[in-house]
């Protein structure tokens, strides 16, 4: 069980913000060499995480951002730490030339890098020695960092000023622009934290709210008066805010202390609960706005009532079998639909030849379908010998020759070796009953798991939790193929809901 999240969230604060200048700017003619480096510190939980270095650079005609977040965070007594470094290579004028990201989480390093040529991105990801690459039609007038800030600082800091710019955001899309929404504030006192670090008392506000497929999130600054960002906070549900402030390299580098954060993320079980002996449970869940609307209908979780502020989720264990039951399909899904979940990506390559050796033998030559699943959900129970939290989140290529991880790495091998054995495969993620983890009793924490497609039906299987015959103690918050990567298109969905629901139990039929 973990937290996806920090990647979008450190993406996000390097996208659409200003850094801080030496001295005021000409957006359209910046001064040769490095014209901005800025150091701030990192917060969340009310302690500090971590550090982040931004720098401009202009080289003749072409100006190169870099950016480095680096932090630790808690997971019972398994700390994490997250590197993250950003770089574009843009024209004066904001035009994207070339991008590189690469994260670093505990022993796990992904890197991404993309081009712009004849209005194509061309995009390569690569972790452990393997490569995916793509292409796709570049949006139009969409912008980076520099050309961010560049139309940030010709449009002015004017109270009540509002725009919208198109921004490239690779880490939450691929195929298009992700608009973001600026809106000028009023002046506003800076909290106390803020005023001794960067020496400013006062800043004005400007709030930058960015539409994604998967969700919205909304960024607030206060910046100085050149434009140069003093203080940012973006909210994490269930953990407060992530912020940042501008200081001095050596304040931002100073000793810090990871707050825990993963079991902030839980939820209380309103009972304790036997998982070997549940036929069906029947949740409410509790959450402001539109926190539920998102929920999906599988083959084990089906929505039978929604209200005001909640929803009614009956979650039934799953028969192994050809024996009719509930289907959140009418029709079986053709090959076209299929095809995603066949496919190789970077976190399931099912072309690695290590993935191939172990489907055979995880595999054993079974045909019947069910026992199959059962096969390859056992051997990754037993394949997976380290059970580690200190994993950021490792693909299938990598937990075959590590052998490490948590419930992540247990389903994207799992995954793959169903892909590899002609067993069409997701992952689901959401939340899972565990009778105690840390410090705490009868909890339902973030986690993963396995689906595979037999019979016209999705099956799901649990390799981190032994569970061929999945409980019903599990509620799904989103699936993917993880086709894009992995991280955008299951973390939105966790955003929105972890520390933000509350959980009720209205019915627990046992099994006969």
């Amino acid at each position: 069980m973990r937290n996806q999240r920090i990647r979008l969230l450190i993406s996000f604060f390097l996208i659409p913000c200003g850094l801080a200048l030496a001295a005021p700017l000409d957006p359209k003619n910046p001064p040769m060499g490095r014209f901005s480096d800025d150091w701030a510190e990192l917060y969340m939980s009310g302690g500090k995480v971590g550090y982040a270095h931004t720098t401009m650079t202009r080289e003749g005609d072409s100006i190169v951002c870099a950016s480095k977040f680096s932090m630790t965070l808690g997971r019972v007594d398994s700390p994490v730490k997250i590197e993250m470094t950003q770089s574009t290579t843009e024209s004066l004028e904001g035009a994207p030339i070339t991008f590189g990201n690469e994260m670093n989480a505990s022993i796990m390093k992904t890197v991404m890098r993309g081009d712009f040529k004849d209005g194509k991105v061309n995009i390569v990801n690569s972790q452990y020695g393997m490569e995916q690459t793509q292409t796709f039609d570049y949006p139009r007038g969409a912008v980076m960092t520099w050309g961010s800030l560049r139309e940030n600082l010709i449009r002015g800091l004017k109270p009540g000023t509002k725009y919208t710019l198109q921004t490239y955001a690779p880490e939450l899309r691929y195929d298009a622009a992700i608009p973001a929404a600026y809106e000028i504030g009023n002046w506003e006192k800076l909290p106390e934290k803020v005023a001794k670090a960067s020496g400013a008392g006062r800043g004005q506000k400007v709030t930058v709210k960015m539409e994604a497929p998967m969700g919205s999130l909304e960024m607030v600054s206060w910046v100085d008066a050149d434009g140069d960002p003093l203080f940012s906070k973006l909210p994490m549900p269930g953990l407060g805010d992530l912020e940042v402030v501008r200081s001095t390299q050596a304040a931002a580098m100073a000793d810090f202390v990871a707050p825990e954060f993963f079991m902030k993320s839980t939820i209380k079980s309103p009972r304790k609960l036997d998982r070997a002996k549940i036929e069906s449970i029947t949740y409410r869940l509790k959450a402001a706005g539109d926190a539920l609307n998102d929920l999906p209908e599988t083959d084990m979780q089906h929505v039978v009532k929604k209200g005001d502020g909640f929803v009614d989720l009956l979650v039934t264990r799953q028969k192994h079998s050809k024996e009719p039951q509930a289907s959140a399909h009418a029709t079986p899904l053709s090959s076209e639909q299929l095809a995603e979940f066949i496919e190789p990506n970077l976190m399931i390559n099912t072309k690695d030849p290590k993935l191939i050796e172990l489907a055979k033998e995880a595999g054993k030559g079974e045909k019947d379908p069910y026992k199959l699943a059962d096969n390859l959900r056992r051997f990754v129970t037993d394949y997976v010998e380290n059970k580690s939290l200190n994993i950021g989140f490792a693909t299938a290529s990598e937990v075959a020759r590590t052998k490490e991880g948590d419930c992540s790495e247990h389903g994207v091998l799992l995954a793959a070796l169903a892909r590899l054995n002609g067993l069409p495969s997701r992952v689901a993620v959401g939340i899972a009953y565990v009778p105690f983890f840390g410090n705490a009793d009868d909890i339902f924490g973030y986690h993963m798991w396995t689906e595979v497609y037999i019979d016209g039906k999705w099956i799901d299987i649990d390799a981190a939790l032994r569970e061929t015959d999945c409980s019903p103690a599990r509620i799904a918050f989103a699936v993917s193929s993880l086709r894009n990567a992995g991280v955008a298109d299951i973390s939105f969905p966790l955003m929105s809901k972890l520390g933000a629901v509350e959980l009720e139990i209205l019915e627990v039929k046992p099994r006969d």
